[in-house]
């Protein structure tokens, strides 16, 4: 009974720590995304493929498929906001903690 409770709890912990990785290493990957979208000019659709590049496969692969990004400009700065479905600690737990949305930004810079 008491193993049952305390795989459980560790269950748990350890998908709260799977939502605030992934949370992260968006968030990361957001900001990088709009640094590349600010430096080098490339179209807003662009940006949710820089995002899934930039993130790999790595624990989060599960839900990658659920990402999306959207890029916007305005005057000198540039946003990149994604969306995607948290990961679980195995299949069937995907989706169990909140939506994951973050947004990155940076300043338009030019290269000439």
């Amino acid at each position: 009974m008491v193993m049952v409770l305390l795989m459980t709890l560790f269950l748990a912990l350890m998908s709260v720590a799977l939502w605030a990785y992934t949370r992260s290493v968006l968030t990361s990957a957001a900001a990088d995304a709009a640094r590349i979208a600010a430096t080098y000019r490339t179209d807003p659709g662009s940006a949710a493929a820089t995002v899934a590049e930039i993130m790999g496969d790595g624990p989060a692969g599960s839900t990658r498929a659920t990402l999306s990004c959207t890029s916007g400009s305005d005057g000198l700065l540039v946003a990149v906001s994604c969306t995607m479905e948290a990961p679980g600690i195995v299949g069937l737990l995907d989706g169990i903690m909140p939506t994951i949305e973050v947004t990155g930004h940076s300043a338009r810079e030019s290269l000439e």
